[in-house]
């Protein structure tokens, strides 16, 4: 049960996590976020079609049929590895120098008179939400000072 909680928590935290340019430099996830959304959309298509090609062109050959199946389970697991790992990585605590950063980042969104809950140890989901409000409330320099 415990697998099926953390892709659920990668799903969120992948919709959560704003895509900026600049933070595809500092962190990994903008690139396994597009990852993911691209295995979403095409895997499924991927399976099914290994399944059917090898109905039209090899049929009775159990060997072939095997071979399909396996791409096809192949296939529909792959986004859920990249979910599973977006899961993983919004529990994780940040490391000190994020840390910092994310402190920075909450000082100035309360300067701005906006409404946050202290973080004693903020997490990447924690930073997935202060930048989605960072992103809304502080303009466009923000993204050049980090």
């Amino acid at each position: 049960m415990a697998f099926f909680q953390t892709v659920k928590r990668g799903q969120r935290y992948l919709e959560r996590w704003p895509l900026h340019p600049k933070l595809a430099a500092i962190f990994p996830e903008n690139r396994v976020i597009i990852a993911t959304r691209f295995a979403q959309k095409a895997m499924p298509f991927l399976a099914v079609f290994a399944v059917v090609w090898q109905q039209l062109f090899a049929k009775g050959n159990n060997v072939a049929f095997s071979a399909a199946i396996l791409t096809a389970i192949f296939a529909l697991c792959l986004p859920f590895q990249g979910l599973y790992w977006l899961g993983k990585r919004a529990n994780t605590k940040l490391p000190p120098q994020s840390a910092v950063k994310f402190q920075e980042i909450f000082s100035r969104l309360r300067e701005k008179q906006v409404t946050l809950t202290p973080i004693e140890q903020p997490g990447y989901g924690d930073l997935a939400d202060l930048l989605q409000k960072a992103e809304k409330h502080l303009d466009e320099s923000f993204w050049d000072d980090l």
